[in-house]
């Protein structure tokens, strides 16, 4: 009988240990991905009432590209179940932009329904612009209702 409890007991620790270690994946199917569209609610650079960023998912690999004139290739990443990706990018050669053409480094995670977005810009004198951004799904998903009950 003592055997029992014992393997019971040692049974409970293997499933709490696991749910502690698949909590995170658990946590981040929260119904929230990354592909669609984002509209911008906050930035460290400038507010703009019009920015979004799209992204579009092939397998592991995300297709980031902002309304502002740059696109960015990530890699998902295996911590935190999937919320975070990583990657490069580029703003466009023809836009009007202090950043045209110029690369940048990018991190984007979902954190409570919210995509916030890191950019390091590597400029021409060899030092790094940060820019930062919070995008909002939920809140392009209502405007955009709202568009379509105006027309």
């Amino acid at each position: 009988m003592k055997s029992c409890s014992l393997a019971l007991s040692s049974w409970c620790r293997v499933l709490l240990v696991l749910l502690v270690v698949l909590w995170p994946a658990v946590a981040g199917a929260n119904g929230v991905s990354f592909p669609g569209q984002w509209r911008q609610v906050a930035s460290g650079t400038d507010d703009c009432e019009r920015c979004w960023v799209e992204i579009r998912r092939n397998g592991p690999v995300l297709k980031v590209t902002g309304r502002d004139g740059w696109f960015a290739v990530t890699h998902l990443g295996r911590v935190g179940g999937g919320s975070t990706a990583e990657g490069i990018g580029r703003w466009n050669e023809d836009g009007v932009s202090r950043y045209r053409g110029k690369p940048f480094d990018i991190r984007i995670t979902i954190v409570d329904e919210h995509l916030y977005m890191d950019m390091s810009v590597r400029m021409d004198d060899g030092s790094t612009q940060a820019i930062r951004a919070v995008f909002d799904k939920r809140r392009w998903e209502k405007s955009a209702r709202r568009a379509m009950v105006k027309s």
